[in-house]
């Protein structure tokens, strides 16, 4: 393989390499690749990021299009045989490129679980209270501060009036629910937008109707340990 053949090969490994763990350790990445990528607000809001995707597609389009490039100018009987290898090098790589593309959302899904079942001693410090008595009305507790309570007379529905944070400047609470034993916190800031949930033994996540009549239909859910979940309702 010549200088420049492995150049190519190694640029595609590392492009393909750097957007598989930008996907799994950057919090913003699910959102990102559910958004309008590249319109003038996106860019304005994330720079940083568009100038990395931006390299990271020059340096993976730019390394197949050479591989391609060297395998057509191969044309001679004596290198036929080592072209028609490489032509089936580029195709598994494209294959693992759109197996990349088809499961990067799975893929920021599983680091996001990585990250918080680095952040349960969070949440157990926010539910425990909890767990041991739950607010019947309107109130405040130390552990997530001021509070209004929904519907009146039997809440099931905690409106955090200022929320406590999980993962600082990263994961705040916005809300908790009681399902049948559960206790749910729905998750804002940089890493939210989902829900963590606490869960007995004899509960799983499942669809539910809150406490101010919003429904919420389960896309995924997936444990994070000591009976909590990492759940994403269908938006």
């Amino acid at each position: 393989m010549s200088r420049q053949s492995k150049w190519l090969w190694g640029s595609q490994i590392a492009a393909f390499c750097m957007l598989a763990i930008w996907a799994a350790v950057d919090p913003s990445f699910g959102s990102l690749v559910r958004s309008e990528w590249f319109s003038v607000s996106w860019i304005q809001a994330n720079p940083v990021r568009s100038v990395g995707i931006g390299l990271t597609a020059i340096l993976a389009v730019g390394s197949l299009l050479g591989l391609l490039v060297q395998f057509f100018a191969r044309s001679s009987p004596t290198t036929q045989h080592r072209s028609l290898a490489q032509l089936l090098a580029v195709v598994t790589l494209a294959g693992f490129w759109f197996a990349l593309a088809t499961h990067v959302d799975s893929i920021a899904w599983q680091g996001k679980r990585a990250r918080f079942a680095l952040r349960v001693e969070g949440l157990e410090r926010i539910v425990a209270p909890l767990r041991e008595e739950w607010p019947e009305r309107d109130g405040e507790l130390p552990a997530i501060g001021p509070f209004m309570a929904y519907p009146f007379g039997r809440p099931t529905t905690l409106v955090l009036l200022q929320a406590p944070s999980v993962a600082q400047q990263s994961v705040y609470v916005s809300a908790i629910e009681l399902q049948d034993g559960a206790i749910k916190l729905q998750l804002t800031g940089t890493d939210g937008g989902d829900w963590a949930e606490w869960h007995p033994p004899s509960s799983q996540p499942a669809s539910f109707v809150g406490g101010l009549s919003d429904p919420h239909e389960m896309e995924t859910a997936t444990p994070i340990g000591r009976g909590w979940y990492l759940v994403r309702y269908q938006s």
